[in-house]
Protein backbone atom coordinates (compact mmCIF):
# COMPACT_ATOMS: atom_id res chain seq x y z
CA UNK A 1 0.00 0.00 0.00
CA UNK A 2 1.16 3.67 -0.80
CA UNK A 3 0.39 6.64 1.54
CA UNK A 4 0.27 10.05 0.31
CA UNK A 5 3.51 12.22 1.12
CA UNK A 6 3.80 15.79 0.43
CA UNK A 7 6.31 15.14 -1.76
CA UNK A 8 4.10 12.67 -4.25
CA UNK A 9 1.27 14.81 -3.81
CA UNK A 10 3.22 17.76 -4.79
CA UNK A 11 4.60 15.82 -7.99
CA UNK A 12 0.86 14.90 -8.73
CA UNK A 13 -0.22 18.76 -9.23
CA UNK A 14 3.00 18.97 -11.12
CA UNK A 15 1.81 16.33 -13.67
CA UNK A 16 -1.92 17.64 -13.79
CA UNK A 17 -0.45 20.87 -14.34
CA UNK A 18 0.51 18.70 -18.12
CA UNK A 19 -3.05 18.92 -19.30
CA UNK A 20 -4.73 20.83 -22.11
CA UNK A 21 -5.42 24.01 -21.57
CA UNK A 22 -6.75 26.77 -24.25
CA UNK A 23 -3.91 28.86 -25.44
CA UNK A 24 -1.75 27.12 -23.09
CA UNK A 25 -3.23 29.67 -20.51
CA UNK A 26 -2.93 27.02 -17.35
CA UNK A 27 -6.15 28.91 -16.01
CA UNK A 28 -5.42 26.89 -12.94
CA UNK A 29 -4.76 26.93 -8.98
CA UNK A 30 -4.18 24.31 -6.42
CA UNK A 31 -3.55 24.40 -2.62
CA UNK A 32 -2.08 21.36 -0.29
CA UNK A 33 -4.22 21.34 2.60
CA UNK A 34 -2.68 18.84 3.98
CA UNK A 35 -0.71 15.34 2.25
CA UNK A 36 -3.56 13.46 1.40
CA UNK A 37 -5.93 17.31 0.48
CA UNK A 38 -5.50 19.15 -2.67
CA UNK A 39 -7.90 21.84 -3.73
CA UNK A 40 -8.48 22.89 -7.31
CA UNK A 41 -9.52 26.51 -8.27
CA UNK A 42 -9.85 28.41 -11.42
CA UNK A 43 -7.24 30.77 -12.03
CA UNK A 44 -9.38 34.29 -13.79
CA UNK A 45 -6.45 36.10 -14.00
CA UNK A 46 -5.58 34.04 -17.09
CA UNK A 47 -9.51 33.45 -18.31
CA UNK A 48 -9.68 35.12 -21.88
CA UNK A 49 -12.32 37.58 -21.80
CA UNK A 50 -12.72 37.93 -25.40
CA UNK A 51 -12.75 34.05 -26.82
CA UNK A 52 -14.19 32.83 -23.33
CA UNK A 53 -16.12 35.37 -21.83
CA UNK A 54 -18.49 32.62 -20.22
CA UNK A 55 -15.59 30.49 -18.65
CA UNK A 56 -16.54 27.69 -20.30
CA UNK A 57 -13.27 26.77 -22.05
CA UNK A 58 -11.28 27.91 -18.60
CA UNK A 59 -13.60 24.89 -16.91
CA UNK A 60 -12.90 22.75 -19.32
CA UNK A 61 -9.34 23.05 -19.10
CA UNK A 62 -9.28 22.61 -15.37
CA UNK A 63 -11.51 19.83 -15.39
CA UNK A 64 -8.79 17.98 -17.92
CA UNK A 65 -5.89 19.50 -14.74
CA UNK A 66 -8.45 17.53 -12.19
CA UNK A 67 -8.31 14.31 -14.46
CA UNK A 68 -4.90 14.25 -15.03
CA UNK A 69 -4.21 14.38 -11.49
CA UNK A 70 -6.58 11.88 -10.38
CA UNK A 71 -4.52 9.63 -13.40
CA UNK A 72 -1.12 10.29 -11.40
CA UNK A 73 -2.49 9.46 -8.36
CA UNK A 74 -3.53 6.40 -10.05
CA UNK A 75 0.12 5.92 -11.22
CA UNK A 76 1.50 6.46 -7.61
CA UNK A 77 -0.82 3.42 -6.01
CA UNK A 78 -3.34 6.01 -4.42
CA UNK A 79 -6.63 6.75 -5.18
CA UNK A 80 -8.10 9.65 -5.64
CA UNK A 81 -11.50 10.94 -4.29
CA UNK A 82 -13.04 13.77 -5.58
CA UNK A 83 -15.86 15.96 -4.74
CA UNK A 84 -16.75 18.77 -7.26
CA UNK A 85 -18.36 21.85 -6.60
CA UNK A 86 -17.39 21.26 -2.54
CA UNK A 87 -18.74 25.30 -2.00
CA UNK A 88 -21.67 26.56 -4.09
CA UNK A 89 -20.88 29.77 -2.88
CA UNK A 90 -17.45 30.33 -4.15
CA UNK A 91 -16.98 29.53 -8.37
CA UNK A 92 -13.72 29.53 -8.78
CA UNK A 93 -13.51 26.54 -5.83
CA UNK A 94 -14.12 23.59 -8.24
CA UNK A 95 -13.08 20.57 -6.62
CA UNK A 96 -11.13 19.16 -3.77
CA UNK A 97 -9.55 15.62 -3.75
CA UNK A 98 -8.40 13.78 -1.19
CA UNK A 99 -5.64 10.66 -1.71
CA UNK A 100 -5.86 7.65 -0.04
CA UNK A 101 -3.39 4.57 0.06
CA UNK A 102 -3.66 2.06 -2.80
CA UNK A 103 -2.32 -0.17 -5.14
CA UNK A 104 -0.01 0.26 -8.12
CA UNK A 105 -1.03 -2.00 -11.24
CA UNK A 106 1.10 -1.98 -14.50
CA UNK A 107 -1.85 -0.60 -16.40
CA UNK A 108 -2.16 2.04 -14.15
CA UNK A 109 1.55 3.01 -14.74
CA UNK A 110 1.09 2.65 -18.49
CA UNK A 111 -1.57 5.14 -18.71
CA UNK A 112 0.32 7.55 -16.30
CA UNK A 113 3.36 7.52 -18.67
CA UNK A 114 0.91 8.35 -21.69
CA UNK A 115 0.02 11.12 -20.07
CA UNK A 116 3.30 12.38 -19.70
CA UNK A 117 3.37 11.97 -23.66
CA UNK A 118 0.26 13.11 -24.41
CA UNK A 119 0.14 16.42 -26.31
CA UNK A 120 -1.32 18.73 -28.84
CA UNK A 121 0.38 18.14 -32.34
CA UNK A 122 -1.31 20.60 -35.49
CA UNK A 123 1.34 18.80 -37.83
CA UNK A 124 -1.38 17.48 -39.32
CA UNK A 125 -2.72 13.85 -39.78
CA UNK A 126 -1.73 10.66 -42.47
CA UNK A 127 -4.54 9.03 -44.88
CA UNK A 128 -4.41 5.94 -42.50
CA UNK A 129 -8.27 5.73 -41.77
CA UNK A 130 -9.12 5.28 -38.04
CA UNK A 131 -11.40 2.28 -37.54
CA UNK A 132 -14.91 2.52 -36.41
CA UNK A 133 -14.11 0.15 -33.39
CA UNK A 134 -11.42 2.72 -32.10
CA UNK A 135 -13.18 5.40 -32.62
CA UNK A 136 -16.61 4.67 -30.63
CA UNK A 137 -14.15 2.90 -28.34
CA UNK A 138 -12.52 6.41 -27.53
CA UNK A 139 -16.25 7.57 -27.32
CA UNK A 140 -16.67 4.96 -24.83
CA UNK A 141 -14.17 6.94 -22.09
CA UNK A 142 -15.92 9.87 -21.74
CA UNK A 143 -18.99 8.59 -20.20
CA UNK A 144 -17.58 7.73 -17.05
CA UNK A 145 -16.89 11.13 -16.17
CA UNK A 146 -20.17 12.60 -16.99
CA UNK A 147 -20.38 13.60 -20.70
CA UNK A 148 -20.74 11.89 -23.87
CA UNK A 149 -18.78 11.68 -27.13
CA UNK A 150 -20.45 11.52 -30.30
CA UNK A 151 -18.42 10.09 -33.69
CA UNK A 152 -19.02 12.01 -36.76
CA UNK A 153 -19.05 9.27 -39.31
CA UNK A 154 -22.03 10.43 -41.53
CA UNK A 155 -19.85 11.43 -44.65
CA UNK A 156 -22.52 14.37 -45.36
CA UNK A 157 -22.66 15.48 -41.45
CA UNK A 158 -18.48 15.77 -41.46
CA UNK A 159 -19.04 18.12 -44.33
CA UNK A 160 -21.51 20.16 -43.03
CA UNK A 161 -19.17 20.51 -39.86
CA UNK A 162 -15.95 21.71 -41.54
CA UNK A 163 -17.90 24.13 -42.81
CA UNK A 164 -19.25 25.39 -39.86
CA UNK A 165 -15.92 25.41 -38.55
CA UNK A 166 -14.40 27.33 -41.19
CA UNK A 167 -17.58 29.87 -40.82
CA UNK A 168 -16.56 30.05 -36.93
CA UNK A 169 -12.79 30.64 -37.95
CA UNK A 170 -13.83 33.63 -40.47
CA UNK A 171 -16.28 35.11 -37.81
CA UNK A 172 -13.15 35.64 -35.09
CA UNK A 173 -10.76 36.58 -37.53
CA UNK A 174 -12.81 39.04 -38.45
CA UNK A 175 -13.38 40.42 -35.14
CA UNK A 176 -9.89 42.22 -33.44
CA UNK A 177 -10.77 41.72 -30.08
CA UNK A 178 -10.63 38.32 -30.61
CA UNK A 179 -8.51 38.19 -32.96
CA UNK A 180 -5.68 40.68 -31.05
CA UNK A 181 -6.20 37.48 -27.65
CA UNK A 182 -5.17 34.94 -30.03
CA UNK A 183 -2.08 36.75 -31.37
CA UNK A 184 -1.24 37.69 -27.49
CA UNK A 185 -1.17 34.28 -26.58
CA UNK A 186 1.08 32.92 -29.37
CA UNK A 187 4.83 33.10 -28.08
CA UNK A 188 3.11 34.52 -24.98
CA UNK A 189 6.18 33.81 -22.49
CA UNK A 190 8.88 31.02 -21.68
CA UNK A 191 6.26 29.69 -19.49
CA UNK A 192 2.92 29.45 -21.32
CA UNK A 193 1.03 30.33 -24.45
CA UNK A 194 1.89 28.42 -27.31
CA UNK A 195 5.26 28.61 -29.43
CA UNK A 196 5.71 29.49 -32.75
CA UNK A 197 6.80 26.05 -33.97
CA UNK A 198 3.62 24.64 -32.09
CA UNK A 199 1.01 27.03 -33.81
CA UNK A 200 2.63 26.87 -37.21
CA UNK A 201 4.53 23.84 -37.26
CA UNK A 202 6.53 23.11 -40.49
CA UNK A 203 4.35 21.13 -42.88
CA UNK A 204 5.47 17.69 -43.85
CA UNK A 205 5.23 16.04 -47.16
CA UNK A 206 1.97 14.72 -48.03
CA UNK A 207 0.00 15.73 -44.95
CA UNK A 208 -2.47 18.14 -45.24
CA UNK A 209 -3.29 19.70 -41.24
CA UNK A 210 -6.74 19.94 -40.44
CA UNK A 211 -8.17 23.34 -40.05
CA UNK A 212 -7.51 24.85 -36.69
CA UNK A 213 -7.28 28.59 -35.10
CA UNK A 214 -4.13 28.62 -36.17
CA UNK A 215 -4.02 27.66 -39.93
CA UNK A 216 -6.93 29.31 -41.56
CA UNK A 217 -6.07 28.60 -44.66
CA UNK A 218 -7.03 24.47 -44.37
CA UNK A 219 -10.02 23.92 -46.23
CA UNK A 220 -12.72 21.05 -44.38
CA UNK A 221 -12.41 19.50 -48.22
CA UNK A 222 -8.34 18.52 -47.84
CA UNK A 223 -6.84 15.69 -49.36
CA UNK A 224 -4.14 13.31 -47.80
CA UNK A 225 -5.34 13.03 -44.69
CA UNK A 226 -8.18 10.72 -42.97
CA UNK A 227 -8.78 12.10 -39.59
CA UNK A 228 -12.19 11.82 -37.74
CA UNK A 229 -13.90 13.53 -35.58
CA UNK A 230 -15.39 13.45 -32.08
CA UNK A 231 -18.10 15.99 -30.68
CA UNK A 232 -17.97 16.05 -26.87
CA UNK A 233 -21.70 17.33 -25.39
CA UNK A 234 -23.05 17.31 -22.01
CA UNK A 235 -26.80 17.36 -21.18
CA UNK A 236 -26.32 20.62 -18.51
CA UNK A 237 -24.02 23.82 -19.70
CA UNK A 238 -23.19 24.54 -16.45
CA UNK A 239 -20.02 24.75 -14.57
CA UNK A 240 -20.43 21.14 -13.74
CA UNK A 241 -20.68 20.02 -17.04
CA UNK A 242 -17.56 22.08 -18.12
CA UNK A 243 -15.45 20.46 -15.54
CA UNK A 244 -16.78 16.75 -16.48
CA UNK A 245 -16.22 17.88 -20.20
CA UNK A 246 -12.82 18.49 -19.55
CA UNK A 247 -12.11 15.06 -17.57
CA UNK A 248 -13.94 13.74 -20.27
CA UNK A 249 -11.64 15.24 -22.70
CA UNK A 250 -8.45 14.40 -21.11
CA UNK A 251 -9.90 10.44 -20.94
CA UNK A 252 -9.71 10.00 -24.19
CA UNK A 253 -6.79 12.51 -25.39
CA UNK A 254 -4.80 9.79 -22.56
CA UNK A 255 -6.58 6.94 -24.13
CA UNK A 256 -5.78 7.90 -27.71
CA UNK A 257 -2.05 8.38 -26.72
CA UNK A 258 -1.95 5.03 -25.35
CA UNK A 259 -3.26 3.45 -28.96
CA UNK A 260 -0.91 5.79 -31.08
CA UNK A 261 -3.59 7.95 -31.95
CA UNK A 262 -2.77 11.52 -32.25
CA UNK A 263 -5.96 14.56 -30.90
CA UNK A 264 -5.98 18.10 -31.69
CA UNK A 265 -9.25 20.06 -30.19
CA UNK A 266 -11.45 22.17 -32.16
CA UNK A 267 -12.97 25.22 -30.27
CA UNK A 268 -13.91 27.60 -32.49
CA UNK A 269 -17.08 25.76 -33.98
CA UNK A 270 -17.71 25.80 -29.98
CA UNK A 271 -17.00 29.97 -29.08
CA UNK A 272 -18.95 31.10 -32.06
CA UNK A 273 -22.51 30.88 -30.31
CA UNK A 274 -24.51 31.26 -34.03
CA UNK A 275 -22.20 27.96 -35.08
CA UNK A 276 -22.53 26.43 -31.92
CA UNK A 277 -26.09 26.11 -31.84
CA UNK A 278 -25.98 24.83 -35.53
CA UNK A 279 -24.05 22.29 -34.69
CA UNK A 280 -26.29 21.24 -31.83
CA UNK A 281 -29.00 21.22 -34.33
CA UNK A 282 -26.99 19.10 -36.89
CA UNK A 283 -25.52 16.45 -34.37
CA UNK A 284 -27.84 16.30 -31.58
CA UNK A 285 -31.51 17.04 -32.38
CA UNK A 286 -30.82 20.18 -29.94
CA UNK A 287 -30.96 17.94 -27.43
CA UNK A 288 -27.80 18.16 -26.19
CA UNK A 289 -24.84 21.31 -25.17
CA UNK A 290 -21.89 21.01 -27.75
CA UNK A 291 -18.78 21.48 -25.58
CA UNK A 292 -15.52 20.59 -28.03
CA UNK A 293 -14.94 19.36 -31.25
CA UNK A 294 -12.11 17.07 -31.57
CA UNK A 295 -9.95 15.57 -34.77
CA UNK A 296 -8.30 11.98 -34.01
CA UNK A 297 -6.12 10.62 -36.63
CA UNK A 298 -2.47 8.55 -36.84
CA UNK A 299 0.81 10.87 -36.75
CA UNK A 300 3.65 10.15 -39.13
CA UNK A 301 5.78 7.19 -37.75
CA UNK A 302 8.70 8.37 -38.58
CA UNK A 303 7.99 12.10 -37.92
CA UNK A 304 10.33 13.17 -34.98
CA UNK A 305 8.55 13.95 -31.57
CA UNK A 306 7.18 17.76 -31.18
CA UNK A 307 8.73 19.98 -28.57
CA UNK A 308 6.29 19.83 -25.67
CA UNK A 309 4.65 23.70 -24.86
CA UNK A 310 5.70 25.10 -21.98
CA UNK A 311 4.50 24.88 -18.01
CA UNK A 312 4.54 27.60 -15.62
CA UNK A 313 6.66 26.78 -12.05
CA UNK A 314 5.38 24.67 -9.59
CA UNK A 315 5.36 27.38 -6.86
CA UNK A 316 3.75 29.50 -9.31
CA UNK A 317 0.55 27.62 -9.49
CA UNK A 318 0.76 26.64 -5.83
CA UNK A 319 -1.65 28.79 -3.50
CA UNK A 320 -0.83 29.64 0.25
Amino acid sequence: MTAPTMKVTRELVRMACRAPSIHNTQPWAWRLTAADTVELYADRGRQLDQIDPEGRALTISCGAALHHLVVAAEGFGLVAGTHLRPDPDNADFLARIHLEPGETTDASVQTMAALENRMTDRRGFTDWEVPGTRLHHLADAATGWGAHALPVTDPGLAVRVGTLVEEAGREERENTDIATEQEDWIAHSPVDGVPVSNASPRPSGGVERSPDRFNPGASSARTGSSDALLLLFTSADDQSAWLATGQALSAIWILAAQGGLSLTPETQVIEVARTRQQLRHSLLDDLGHPQVLVHVGWQESSRPPQVPTPRRDLEDVLLP
